[in-house]
Formats: C-alpha cells, sequence, structure tokens
C-alpha cells in the first residue's frame, strides 16, 4: 500500500486523527473543559472534605506538624476533583456507586493517618501516602473515562460497562403529558 492510502493520509480521504500530544496530556485537558458548575462543586466538595477531615481528626483542636495539614490539604484537593468528576459527567463516563468506593476508603485512611494516637509514625505515614494514593488513582481512572468518553475520538467498538453498579445520579423518568 502506498503512503497516500494509508488511513489519515490527507489523500485517503479518512480524516487525520488530532494528535493532542498523547494520553497524559488529553488526561489533563479533561478537568479545563469542565463547566463551571462542575468546578463550583468541586472547590465547594474540597472545602467540605477539608472541613470533615478536620472534625474527624481534631487536627484544628490538637494541632499537627506540617505534613499532617499537607495530607489534609492534598485529600481535600482530590475529593474536590473526584465529586467535581462525579456530577454532569458526559455519557459514557456516567458515575456509579462503585465509584465512591475508593475515594470514601481513601478519606478514612486520611482520618486514621492524620489524627493524633500512639501508633508508630512510620506506620501513620505509610496509611497516609497509600490513601493518597488510592484517592489519585481514583480520580485517574474517572478522569481517564471521561477522556475516553469526550477526547479519544470515535467510539470503541466494545464498550466497558458495568453490570452490577447502580448510577450514581440516575436519569428520573420524564412525565409524558
Amino acid at each position: 500500500m502506498s503512503p497516500d492510502k494509508l488511513p489519515g493520509s490527507s489523500r485517503s480521504g479518512a480524516p487525520a486523527a488530532p494528535n493532542d500530544g498523547g494520553r497524559l496530556r488529553q488526561l489533563l485537558q479533561v478537568p479545563s473543559r469542565w463547566t463551571r458548575r462542575r468546578v463550583a462543586v468541586a472547590v465547594l466538595a474540597a472545602f467540605g472534605a477539608a472541613g470533615f477531615l478536620l472534625a474527624a481528626t481534631g487536627l484544628a483542636a490538637e494541632g499537627t506538624d506540617w505534613v499532617g495539614w499537607a495530607v489534609v490539604a492534598a485529600a481535600s484537593a482530590l475529593a474536590g476533583a473526584l465529586a467535581g468528576s462525579y456530577v454532569g459527567a458526559p455519557i459514557g463516563a456516567a458515575a456509579t456507586l462503585c465509584d465512591l468506593r475508593w475515594p470514601i476508603l481513601g478519606l478514612l485512611g486520611v482520618v486514621w493517618a492524620v489524627s493524633p494516637r500512639e501508633a508508630p509514625p512510620l506506620a501513620q505515614a505509610a496509611v497516609g501516602l497509600l490513601a493518597l494514593a488510592v484517592m489519585g488513582w481514583a480520580l485517574s481512572a474517572r478522569l481517564e473515562s471521561e477522556r475516553r468518553a469526550t477526547l479519544a475520538g470515535p467510539a470503541p467498538d466494545t464498550a466497558e460497562a458495568c453490570t452490577d453498579c447502580r448510577p450514581l445520579f440516575p436519569a428520573r423518568p420524564r412525565r409524558q403529558d
């Protein structure tokens, strides 16, 4: 086959696939395309998560070193971004109840890791890092599903589907008048 007839060449008649710099760049573009509503939900959820973590861990009353505050700030930002990814997600990236398990586990891990207790500091640090990694992984998976739904081009022949989980925001049937 000559180079002129390859798919994506300008002479073959097939549209060229956009070169957006790869999957990582597309993944980072996903939040930049969020609506104001989604960004507002993300910011409000980040502040809510910070309030929850401060109340649950007692950091405001007990105090801690800078590492504890950094873990709370990172977990709050991740929780806010996750909440923003759940609201108004495009078709193909809709959130399910299964999407909540890892962020909740991550927040509970942060609560345990940052709370003042008689646990070895190394164990608390390991749990804190693991909790942040779990939340980061969950956010990465959400953004990847949205990237595939919006930026990856035509839909693949086989779509992933969760068969045992319900939508987080189920569509309500509309009344027929």
